[in-house]
């Protein structure tokens, strides 16, 4: 509400309100990696900000610490919103820290190309190029020919001891490749017994066609003769979907939808599960993996004794954990937040972020729809005001060109200075344009259109400004309000909601390599653009030269990817938001950590002496 009431006061107050902040491949044997984008951090060390709205002034910077060597126990706490919805991210969603903490996959992001280790990329947050993959559960891969990649499987990897009846029933015995072959024909229901399988419904195509078969007493080979660049997210990257699951526990219980039955081959097991209050990991005894940078090299990881994920819906009641000592880092913190941070707990330490993108899409297989027509949804862009809700809602700190890439993409990027002049137009707030096209359109006195959204205080916020301002052009937007499990629903089973809908869409490194959010029945392709696919030439022709310049002629790839930008961004399929830069903080004596995801909490450490210095 803080931030509906902020609105209230300033809209139609631009100039004051501005014054006001200004006064306080030919078949290559591994993929060819593109030139790897980077994300500009912030600094560490702040002081009191210059400027409301803004984050604190950087600092002349120090010459850096020696590195400390890195100790061993405590516990790392952190923070998550809600309950997971489910244990099994075949089936479906995933739930809390287990992906990359209890469950794995064959490769992963590189910690060594991050802060921590060679700094050619300023953090390991996503995926942003090729070379952000690293060894995982396969410890080498080919790709002898185009669609086929050939996996060597970690010897010496076990499964946890969890002290469970499921890990009792696994005994820590070695990971095998016929468990691979298992757990890979499961999640593609070859057994007939997961009809529900995630893939099944999101990525027909791949799961028609993509197999699996041991070809060595450590090896397996996958075969994507078909899409390979979406099966190359799915199954070899993982892509929230494909990990390692065990399969003596599958066969005895059908399925990981049980907390109890969590074992996997990662940092940390899950021991412990109180809906409402937290989920508690132990260090997993028996983990393969040996720190692979810094004075640590060579240490056996983790380096934490347990992780705890306290589930606190309330914000206040989160921010009020982290000031105090209670959580060791929060993620994606709002600049309002942020500036409480700042003020009141000046030593913690934070990294900024682009928070993910948030659209408001429109079903385009409707095509009785006002919005089929382009003129519409043209229009619909021109009636909002996306300087205005940048620099009053989020008081400048916020980002506009963020659909379907955002800055952070720096081989794909194209700022919108740089677009042709009839995109930019679309930027510009332009009601009377936009109402002229709503004429030329057959609608001249504009028409009703509901829009699903989730019942959360700050989703209606911000579908609050777009009512407003849309209603000026005689569009009146009507919010369908949906309660978080729903909308949940809604979102994960392909977005089939009636008008339209407010969803985040990414973006993602590999999404937009199979073009998933303008491509047939994706679950990241919320306006159903080009589906059924091939119903939109342009976009299916665009998809045709992906696959035929993945891996072979990266240039040509990327700039196939710009050209294909900004033909969508020229039709208007979504209408996007500003996206506000979001902050991730952590205190001193978490060391290794450099404001990461949680996925990678087996690096860091914690510094108990200095813990204790400083009260806590």
């Amino acid at each position: 509400m803080r931030k509906k009431i902020f609105w209230v006061v300033v809209s139609g107050l631009m100039a004051l309100s501005l014054v006001m902040a200004a006064c306080g491949q030919a078949a290559p044997t591994t993929p060819a990696p593109p030139t790897a984008p980077t994300v500009p951090t912030t600094p560490t060390a702040p002081t009191p900000p210059a400027t409301p709205g803004q984050e604190p002034a950087q600092k002349e910077p120090a010459a850096p610490p020696a590195p400390e060597p890195p100790q061993y126990g405590g516990t790392i706490t952190y923070r998550i919103a809600s309950d997971p919805t489910n244990w099994d991210s075949g089936l479906n969603r995933r739930g809390g820290a287990l992906v990359s903490t209890v469950y794995q996959q064959f490769i992963g992001l590189d910690w060594t190309q991050g802060p921590a280790g060679s700094g050619a990329k300023d953090r390991v947050l996503a995926v942003r190029s090729f070379d952000y993959y690293g060894p995982e559960i396969a410890e080498s891969w080919k790709m002898p020919e185009i669609g086929v990649w050939v996996l060597q499987i970690r010897k010496g990897v076990h499964w946890q001891p969890v002290p469970s009846e499921a890990g009792r029933l696994m005994a820590g015995r070695e990971l095998t490749a016929d468990d691979i072959v298992s757990g890979f024909n499961r999640l593609f229901n070859r057994d007939g017994k997961t009809p529900d399988s995630w893939i099944l419904f999101s990525q027909p195509t791949v799961a028609k066609t993509a197999t699996i078969e041991k070809t060595g007493p450590m090896e397996v080979t996958v075969r994507t003769p078909q899409e390979y660049m979406t099966a190359f997210s799915w199954l070899i990257s993982g892509s929230g979907f494909y990990r390692i699951y065990p399969p003596d526990v599958i066969n005895k219980y059908g399925n990981m939808g049980n907390w109890r039955n969590a074992v996997g081959t990662g940092p940390f097991m899950l021991v412990d599960y109180v809906p409402g209050s937290q989920m508690l990991y132990k260090k997993n005894p028996v983990y393969w993996e040996k720190d692979p940078v810094g004075p640590g090299k060579g240490n056996q990881l983790p380096y934490a004794d347990e992780l705890r994920e306290l589930i606190i819906p309330d914000l206040s009641t989160a921010l009020a954990a982290l000031r105090t000592g209670k959580l060791d880092l929060m993620l994606d913190t709002q600049l309002v937040d942020a500036q409480s941070l700042w003020k009141t707990a000046p030593k913690l330490e934070y990294l900024r972020n682009l928070s993910a993108t948030w659209v408001l899409a429109m079903r385009q297989d409707k095509k009785d729809k006002p919005y089929s027509d382009v003129r519409v949804r043209q229009a619909l862009m021109m009636a909002t005001d996306f300087d205005s809700i940048k620099n009053s809602y989020y008081a400048g700190q916020a980002e506009i060109d963020v659909w379907p890439l955002n800055s952070s993409y720096t081989d794909w990027y194209v700022p919108l200075a740089q677009m042709p002049q009839s995109v930019q137009d679309l930027y510009k707030y332009n009601p009377d344009r936009a109402k002229q096209l709503l004429k030329e359109a057959g609608y001249p006195n504009g028409f009703k259109v509901s829009i699903a959204v989730q019942s959360t205080s700050e989703r209606i916020d911000e579908l609050s400004i777009y009512k407003d301002m849309w209603a000026k052009v005689g569009v009146e937007l009507v919010l369908d309000i949906k309660e978080t499990g729903a909308y949940a629903t809604l979102t994960a089973a392909g977005n089939p909601y009636e008008e339209m809908l407010y969803r985040s869409i990414g973006p993602g490194f590999e999404q937009t390599l199979y073009m998933a959010f303008s491509r047939g029945p994706a679950i990241w392709n919320p306006s159903h653009i080009n589906d059924p696919t091939g119903s939109v030439p342009v976009v299916e022709d665009f998809f045709t030269q992906y696959n035929a310049n993945i891996f072979v002629n990266m240039p040509k790839l990327n700039q196939l990817i710009k050209d294909h930008n900004r033909f969508i961004m020229e039709q208007a399929y979504v209408i996007p938001k500003p996206a506000p830069f979001t902050y991730n903080f952590w205190w001193p004596w978490l060391k290794n950590n450099y404001g990461q995801t949680t996925g990678l909490l087996r690096y860091a450490w914690v510094d108990q002496s200095l813990k204790k210095s400083m009260g806590y």
